[in-house]
Formats: structure tokens, C-alpha cells, sequence
């Protein structure tokens, strides 16, 4: 089994008006046999969405949700 974790704190970016914020990731993993691995991950942990930028030429901010994601890795 594997645990791994992460904690990012990202400044404000005044000039994109997007405010400071801190983001956190964690992964659990699992090698069932040498060849195979599953794992799950889970990002943004601490909010359910937060701004990162706003596109160039609009006044709407982008915000990135609350995600899980699976993943199965094959060794041959």
C-alpha cells in the first residue's frame, strides 16, 4: 500500500485579480502483483472549487472543482 499527499499554497495573483488559496491532493495506491497497480486520487480537498484564472478577453474566473480519479497501471 502507498499513501502519498500534497499541499499546495498558491499567492494571490493581483494583476489576474485571482485570490490566494491552498489546495490539497492525496493519492492511495495499491500493487496487487508486480505488473499491476490500482490507485485513487482525490485533488482539492479543502474547498469544493477555487479560481485559478480568468481567460484572456473575459471577465469570467475559471474555478477548478473537487475531483476523484482512478487509475489502473499494467507492467509488461
Amino acid at each position: 500500500m502507498q499513501w502519498d499527499a500534497a499541499l499546495y499554497c498558491v499567492g494571490a495573483l493581483s494583476k489576474l485579480h485571482v485570490p490566494a488559496y491552498t489546495r490539497l491532493d492525496t493519492r492511495l495506491g495499491w500493487r496487487a502483483t508486480p505488473e499491476l497497480e490500482l490507485s485513487v486520487s482525490l485533488q482539492n480537498l479543502l474547498d469544493n472549487r477555487h479560481p485559478e484564472f480568468v481567460p484572456e478577453g473575459t471577465s469570467r474566473m475559471t474555478e477548478i472543482g473537487r475531483s476523484v480519479y482512478g487509475k489502473i497501471t499494467w507492467r509488461f
